[in-house]
């Protein structure tokens, strides 16, 4: 589902800035990312312990966070980063349709959670769906470079 949505109602303020890397750096202020154009995607996630929940993510598209910050045409990567240090290395194509979500099921995250928002893309596993977004990269890997080397996935998700 790729409903754009109406943020018409009061909107719960996001209290962590979000560093986006591309051809240069901005940091978006939880105003700032909820001013942006937000969209819903309904995504089950699978989670490391084998449950899985079906919801519906609302929030920023997130090639639409690179629209100030520039997206190189040769991008391979994006490197998602968490509050706290948590690392995964998505491959573009997986990214194209994901969101940074501030909202699951009409609900602000943060009202149900300790973390405000969540990196959600239909393709990518439920372990690899980072909360609590504190940057999102853009990142030019050679076909030698192991992806997995940008990570640090010893944080629990």
């Amino acid at each position: 589902m790729h409903a754009q949505h109406d943020r018409s109602g009061p909107a719960t303020p996001l209290s962590e800035p979000i560093l986006v890397r591309g051809d240069s750096s901005v940091t978006l202020s939880g105003p700032e990312l909820r001013g942006l154009p937000a969209e819903d995607r309904t995504v089950t996630v699978a989670c490391a312990s084998g449950t899985r929940h079906t919801a519906t993510w609302t929030g920023v598209p997130v090639l639409d966070l690179f629209e100030a910050a520039g997206l190189d045409d040769e991008t391979t990567h994006l490197v998602v980063e968490s509050t706290d240090g948590y690392r995964v290395c998505i491959d573009v194509y997986a990214a194209l349709d994901a969101v940074v979500a501030y909202a699951r099921d009409g609900t602000p995250i943060g009202e149900e959670h300790d973390y405000e928002t969540r990196f959600i893309a239909p393709d990518v596993d439920g372990s690899r769906t980072v909360k609590g977004v504190r940057a999102v990269e853009a990142r030019v890997l050679d076909p030698s470079t192991d992806p997995e080397s940008l990570e640090d996935i010893s944080k629990k998700p």
